[in-house]
């Protein structure tokens, strides 16, 4: 097992998707917050899902799969999994070939739910490797009845900063994703536009002139209607004690700038995913299993 994990650390390496410098700053983070180490990567935005993804891929030697979902997966294929074991598992049906089940799941140890399934249909389970939030995605459209951009419209993102530029082009990347969305350059007009509006997601500048981002933090946790909206604080201070001050204040996440903004709408998704409770989209939690059992000792 331990060679196994060396492996994957080998791998990150070697597909270049970290640096040996990152490599030694996760793990150092990692002996003091006794963290996941995935978790730790993407706190440091160094690594999202579809990193994980293709080196899942690798490790395991299995296909992936994106956009789920296109074409239509049949009603029949779909019949063959629940949407609760679909959602308790992050698994979706994708289809039936050679009187094999195909199966997107995010953990290719999930030993457990396809033995069931294969049991449940008679159908040998042949696993792809698909994101969690790509698989969300599916279940929510095939078995909730959710489309991916209703989905979004129903969720007004709030973006509180006084520097124009990262504002704008912030909330032109949430427009396009289709997020409903809400600005305020300042905190006292961020407090009134949270009260009007109640937003699913906060984005909130930490450096912002006069009401700066941890008061209007703490105004937001004393308010019963404001204090589980999560919150991901901006920040053009990327240093890792600044990071720590914030998530220790009970901010969800931490983002610096100048933003990767692929990485930045991952996290945004998965702070979503958390206030609609349904699975956190976490690379650190246990739709990446074999992240969560790396440690300093294994790496």
């Amino acid at each position: 097992m331990t060679s196994n994990r060396k492996k994957f650390g080998e791998i990150l390496l070697e597909m270049g998707v970290i640096s040996e410098n990152d490599l030694d700053t996760a793990l150092s983070r990692q002996r003091v917050s006794k963290k996941p180490l995935g978790q730790v990567f993407e706190e440091l935005g160094v690594i999202c899902d579809k990193d994980i993804l293709r080196i899942l891929a690798r490790q395991f030697n299995l296909k992936k799969v994106e956009e789920i979902g296109r074409p239509p997966v049949p009603k029949e294929v779909l019949e063959l999994i629940d949407g609760e074991m679909a959602l308790e598992n992050l698994i979706f049906p994708l289809g039936i070939s050679n009187g094999k089940l195909l199966l997107a799941t995010s953990d290719p140890l999930n030993f457990s739910a396809m033995d069931k399934l294969a049991f449940r249909t008679g159908l040998q389970v042949e696993p792809y490797l698909a994101t969690p939030t790509e698989i969300t995605r599916a279940i929510k459209k095939y078995y909730l009845k959710e489309t991916a951009a209703d989905d979004n419209q129903n969720q007004t993102v709030l973006v509180v900063d006084d520097q124009q530029p990262y504002r704008v082009t912030l909330c032109n990347h949430l427009q396009k994703d289709g997020y409903t969305v809400i600005e305020a350059e300042n905190g006292a007009d961020g407090l009134k536009q949270v009260l009007s509006h109640q937003p699913k997601l906060i984005l909130l500048e930490t450096g912002l002139r006069g009401m700066d981002g941890k008061d209007v933090f703490r105004t937001l946790q004393t308010n019963s209607l404001t204090r589980q909206v999560p919150v991901i604080a901006l920040s053009s201070r990327a240093y890792p004690e600044e990071e720590a001050k914030y998530l220790d204040m009970g901010f969800f996440d931490f983002i610096a700038k100048p933003y990767n903004y692929v990485r930045l709408m991952a996290r945004v998704r998965r702070a979503l995913c958390f206030n609609r409770a349904c699975p956190v989209v976490s690379l650190g939690d246990v739709p990446y299993p074999g992240l969560k059992k790396i440690d300093a000792h294994q790496m």
